[in-house]
C-alpha cells in the first residue's frame, strides 16, 4: 500500500509525537526520516523537516487530526480547583525535598571517582612520565 506525506515537523520529537497520537487513532503513521534527523539532524532542516506518512486510505483522516492538534483540539484544560498540576517553584526545594538531600543514582561515587582521578594525575605528573 502507498503510503503519503501527512506533515512535516522541525523537529524530531513533535513528529514522534505526531506519529504516536495517530497510532493511537488506529492509523499505521511512520516516519520515514527518523534516522537522517537522529544521526544528521542539522540535515533535517536543509530537506525540509521530519516526515510523518501515513497509509493512503487513511491520509485525510491523518492530516485532520494533525490539524486538529495543531489548532489544540487536543489541549486538555486544567482545573485548578480540581487539584490539577501546578507548577509551585519554592528555591530551594524540589518536590518535598531539598536540594541538598537529593545526590542522586551516583552522588557519593561520582565524588569517590573524582578523587581517584585527582590522585592519578598527581602521580603521574610527579612521576615524570613521558608525555
Amino acid at each position: 500500500m502507498r503510503e503519503f506525506e501527512v506533515a512535516r515537523f522541525s523537529t524530531l520529537p513533535e513528529a514522534e509525537l505526531a506519529a504516536a497520537l495517530l497510532k493511537r487513532h488506529g492509523i499505521a503513521a511512520r516516519l520515514p526520516d527518523r534516522d537522517m534527523a537522529t544521526m544528521m539532524p542539522h540535515l533535517h532542516i536543509a530537506i525540509g523537516g521530519v516526515r510523518v506518512v501515513a497509509p493512503e486510505d487513511r491520509i485525510v483522516e491523518a492530516r485532520d487530526i494533525v490539524k486538529r492538534v495543531r489548532e489544540g483540539a487536543f489541549a486538555a484544560e486544567v482545573d485548578q480547583d480540581e487539584g490539577g498540576w501546578t507548577l509551585e517553584s519554592t528555591p530551594g526545594k524540589v518536590g518535598d525535598l531539598d536540594e541538598d538531600e537529593i545526590t542522586g543514582v551516583l552522588g557519593p561515587a561520582k565524588k569517590i571517582g573524582a578523587a581517584v582521578l585527582g590522585v592519578m594525575a598527581m602521580f603521574y605528573l610527579l612521576a615524570g612520565c613521558p608525555a
